[in-house]
């Protein structure tokens, strides 16, 4: 008589009504608590990833509460190392105005030297007459981009003991400074700032030294919201970490009977997929930044700086294809802006150092290619390249940030809890 009437107009009709009305109020929660997305997901994932660590330990005589905290501390002490060491690579104020002025000469010199261009910077080789109306408006708007403001001009002269007069070779610097200006006159004389102005700055400076810049502080409010958002993740971390099993019954008591054998082999087959990707990608993503650092700083990239790189090409590898692109840019970006380099071949210098950090880049991304991927994604769900790109750049203009890493981690799920529930409904008969 309960079977008839579970199965009756009235009963199937006010199921569908409870059922649309949880999945909109789920999507309305799901789009205002955005924020909570990324903090939730990452404790979450990193809970999964460390479960069979706990049950090792566990295995060992450990007890489960004490081997989950110690995990816990190891987590917090590497985001210590990676914020302490982010923080030592950040350039002062007037470490950013050098770095700006750096760039800005060796794009100019690197341009310069591509197109074979002369001292008026109107003339160049056959590269230079074939492209010169695209790139040179290009390049124009880089330098007006990267120039520095009347401020800095005055913070960069003021923090020079040398004065703006000072012969060539006197002060690297200084000569980078100038020949930007020079550059700047040579292709638009209005942007260039009024000299008698910018000249000015040094007296006043002998007389009132201008005092070391702090690091930009973060604002207090800022500050507090990401603390506010983030301050449930290591909650979260430890309850899933906790728990035994209750979260799982909890679920499969919502499933009618006739549906519990089916229900518990669909998340069988999840809890498998998914826990050979998640796990498969953070070794991936380990191996790749171990990597990138070891190649950087074999073709002279300093310790901290290829440290910094490979953390981050890790980090962003969970986003496919990003990994190495990241590691590419801030390479280059080395290269571009280095003065000095200390490889450990004999063959780099500061001349070919570019095409050794791109060669060491490829050798990384050959071996992901070739070993890593193969050796710890091998039992993972495979995905075509184009639900990945299509997956990470929907999840990115929906979700922002949270939808760029969690696309391609949703899209397995969902690929596999459809292809094992129709599985198994048709095993057991009931499609």
């Amino acid at each position: 008589m309960n079977t008839r009437n579970d199965f009756s107009p009235a009963g199937t009709l006010f199921k569908s009504v409870v059922a649309a009305a949880g999945a909109l109020l789920a999507a309305y929660l799901f789009w205002k608590l955005q924020s909570l997305i990324v903090p939730v997901a990452v404790s979450g994932l990193m809970a999964y990833i460390c479960r069979p660590l706990v049950i090792r330990l566990e295995r060992h005589r450990v007890p489960r509460g004490l081997g989950i905290w110690l995990l816990l501390f190891a987590f917090v002490f590497a985001a210590l190392f990676i914020v302490n060491l982010v923080r030592s690579i950040m350039p002062t104020e007037i470490g950013a105005i050098e770095l700006k002025v750096r760039a800005v000469y060796k794009l100019n010199e690197g341009y310069k030297n591509l197109m074979g261009l002369d001292q008026s910077r109107t003339r160049g080789n056959w590269i230079y007459g074939w492209s010169q109306g695209e790139l040179d408006p290009k390049l124009y708007q880089i330098n007006q981009l990267l120039a520095l403001t009347p401020e800095e001009h005055t913070q960069f002269l003021a923090s020079h003991p040398h004065d703006p007069e000072a012969p060539a070779g006197s002060d690297r610097l200084l000569d980078y400074y100038r020949a930007n200006l020079k550059t700047l006159k040579v292709r638009e004389p209005a942007a260039l700032p009024q000299s008698g102005a910018v000249r000015a700055a040094p007296p006043a400076a002998a007389q009132t030294p201008i005092p070391v810049l702090k690091r930009p502080i973060m604002p207090i409010a800022t500050l507090g919201h990401i603390l506010s958002t983030w301050i449930i993740a290591p909650l979260i971390f430890l309850f899933l970490l906790r728990d035994t099993g209750e979260i799982k019954r909890g679920l499969l008591r919502t499933v009618p009977n006739r549906l519990f054998e089916p229900a518990l082999a669909v998340l069988a087959d999840l809890d498998l997929a998914l826990g050979d990707y998640i796990r498969g990608i953070f070794l991936e993503c380990a191996l790749l930044g171990l990597t990138v650092t070891l190649l950087l700083a074999i073709v002279g990239v300093p310790p901290r700086w290829a440290i910094a790189i490979g953390i981050l090409a890790g980090a962003t590898n969970v986003v496919p294809y990003l990994g190495s692109a990241v590691a590419l840019m801030g390479g280059l970006a080395y290269a571009l802006l280095s003065e000095e380099i200390h490889p450990l071949l004999p063959m780099v210098n500061t001349e070919n150092v570019a095409i050794w950090v791109i060669t060491a880049v490829g050798l990384a991304e050959l071996l992901k290619n070739v070993f890593y991927e193969p050796i710890v994604l091998g039992g993972a769900v495979k995905l075509h390249p184009l639900v990945v790109v299509i997956g990470v750049v929907g999840g990115g203009i929906l979700f922002d940030l949270a939808g760029v890493l969690l696309a391609i981690p949703m899209i397995t799920v969902f690929k596999v809890f459809v292809s094992s529930t129709a599985k198994q409904l048709k095993a057991y008969g009931l499609i």
